[in-house]
């Protein structure tokens, strides 16, 4: 008995993963102290990775249209790129899209992207009382995992769609989640055990991208004649980096 107990008190000591499925759900003072990643699949946090992962100078996620077109006229105009979509689509006027393929370093190297998308900037903005903030994509899925490796309070924000929860952002939650959980244990909330329940390693590429396309997200893109969306955010594993978004700066935008 004094044996199980021990090894309870170890469990907790280890740390805690808290899945929240929809900003909506996030408990701010939970978040406060927390390491936070923000995880929206299809596919504002694939375009933050691979914009970051191109050669970006910095991303700048605000809310509205009309800050992303304000906080342009900061920047030298060769400098600075407006990206982004409304219910899916690419907003006029904007320079980009919310197409991952898109931002290839001849595109977008040395620059700053200001990006405003339906729900994907919306997370990032709730996660701005953590401690630090991650962001995380399939592709550099295992990149974020071993940062967080050594964490012992980590807030997982998914974006959802339109204030539903979505089984593309659960799904990568429950990779996080039990790739973490292979290393050691933590105290799950309930949203957490449950994405990891819907993750199996290994995952191939086809196996990915078939799961993405029957996903809310998946079946909004293939509406919108988008799947080669899907399919450049089912390359799992495929870089090395995690971008990271700083809390203070978010808090003045």
């Amino acid at each position: 008995m004094i044996g199980i107990e021990l090894n309870r008190r170890q469990r907790i000591m280890n740390g805690k993963i808290y899945v929240y499925p929809i900003p909506s759900s996030a408990e701010v003072s939970l978040l406060q102290g927390a390491v936070a990643v923000v995880i929206d699949v299809l596919r504002a946090t694939t375009v933050f990775t691979c914009a970051v992962h191109s050669g970006v100078r910095e991303v700048v996620p605000v809310l509205d249209i009309a800050m992303a077109k304000q906080l342009k006229e900061n920047y030298p105009p060769e400098k600075v790129l407006l990206g982004g979509e409304r219910q899916g689509l690419p907003i006029e006027g904007f320079d980009l899209g919310n197409s991952p393929q898109h931002y290839m370093p001849e595109r977008v190297s040395d620059k700053t992207l200001i990006l405003t998308t339906t729900n994907g900037t919306v997370a990032m903005h709730t996660a701005k009382s953590a401690q630090s903030i991650y962001i995380a994509s399939f592709l550099n899925a295992g990149a974020v995992a071993e940062c967080l490796q050594n964490e012992t309070n980590i807030a997982i924000l998914c974006a959802g769609t339109d204030g539903m929860e979505t089984e593309e952002d659960l799904l990568l939650a429950g990779c996080l989640v039990a790739r973490l959980s292979q290393r050691k244990s933590y105290q799950l909330n309930e949203a957490a055990e449950r994405a990891a329940g819907l993750w199996c390693e290994p995952m191939n590429r086809v196996e990915l991208e078939k799961r993405l396309r029957e996903s809310t997200g998946g079946k909004n893109l293939l509406r919108l004649g988008l799947e080669a969306d899907i399919t450049a955010s089912a390359q799992l594993d495929t870089i090395g980096m995690v971008p990271q978004l700083d809390p203070k700066k978010i808090h003045l935008l």
